[in-house]
């Protein structure tokens, strides 16, 4: 599934629902919610393209990891972010293979009349959230083992290796 989602539209109700930005810049807040969708998306096997009505100067890059689980993309002037993501929508071939991603009720009813799948940013971020929340339960625990443990195992493995009858120090 490719997924074509309202980047500041995104930032703002991720930062609302995590912390109050009032006196950060618009720069700033996207800067600061880059790593939360990073962790959000990670492992998906979707495309995800959030746009932006601005220019990569002094974006926020993330280093020391893999390629990031979603792509950047911003609007060519004189386009703003709605009319870009628009443009991109009508070159789709294959519409069912795209949702956009908004909660702007203009954008929202010009993509459907292009007969695309739209999916507010509340229900595409709690998809997301559900599905990271799934992950995580399905991961087991790892057991850890305290030093003491590990030499006392290594000592009964190398008394049976001389050994093989002696069971009873178990």
């Amino acid at each position: 599934m490719r997924y074509i989602i309202d980047g500041y539209n995104l930032i703002f109700r991720v930062l609302d629902q995590t912390w109050s930005m009032k006196s950060v810049s618009l720069e700033e807040s996207r800067d600061q919610v880059v790593p939360l969708l990073w962790d959000l998306f990670e492992g998906t096997s979707h495309e995800i393209q959030i746009i932006f009505d601005s220019s990569p100067a002094h974006f926020f890059v993330e280093s020391g990891r893999r390629d990031p689980p979603f792509h950047l993309l911003f609007s060519p002037p004189p386009l703003n972010a709605d009319k870009f993501i628009l443009e991109l929508c009508h070159g789709v071939q294959k519409k069912g293979e795209l949702t956009v991603v908004t909660s702007d009720n203009h954008l929202l009813l010009s993509v459907k009349e292009l007969g695309i799948k739209t999916q507010n940013v509340e229900e595409f971020l709690s998809h997301f959230r559900h599905r990271k929340q799934k992950q995580k339960r399905e991961i087991k625990p790892e057991i850890p083992f305290s030093a003491e443990k590990l030499a006392r195992y290594r000592d009964l493995f190398e008394k049976r290796a001389n050994d093989p009858a002696t069971f009873e120090d178990l």
